[in-house]
């Protein structure tokens, strides 16, 4: 009879450790899903932040080459006033196309100075689009 007492005893202490033992493996499981669902957010906002910061990059190139336009422009015509500027993606080497509103006017009362004033939005219509402008008086 004790034979059999002992058997049930150890029988039940092994499926205690074994329910023990899967408890601690599932909440090490947790832990691990925890620490991987983090990196994997931390990741993806670093991502988003990166691509954001290489569009603000190419929309302050962008209103640079649109006030070289403006320039070279007015200087090959006179009458030259300004323009909207769409820029295809092929232009760029990008996914996105771009567009710059380029104005020109008279600055002061002698029409001796010249405003250029850009302002470029890249990606054009886009959600996440970002606009840069800029001016220079020649």
């Amino acid at each position: 009879m004790r034979l059999h007492h002992k058997s049930v005893i150890g029988s039940h202490q092994q499926r205690t450790r074994q329910g023990a033992v899967l408890v601690i493996v599932m909440v090490c499981l947790l832990l691990i899903s925890l620490v991987m669902a983090s990196l994997l957010k931390s990741t993806m906002m670093q991502r988003r932040q990166m691509l954001k910061e290489q569009l603000q990059v190419q929309a302050d190139w962008l209103v640079e080459s649109a006030l070289e336009r403006a320039a070279q422009q007015r200087l090959t015509n006179p009458e030259y006033e300004g323009e909207v500027w769409q820029i295809d993606p092929e232009e760029l080497g990008t996914r996105y196309a771009a567009s710059a509103e380029i104005v020109l006017k008279p600055e002061g009362e002698a029409d001796r100075r010249l405003s250029i004033q850009a302002r470029v939005k890249y990606p054009d219509s886009q959600t996440e689009m970002i606009t840069r402008t800029k001016k220079i008086i020649l």
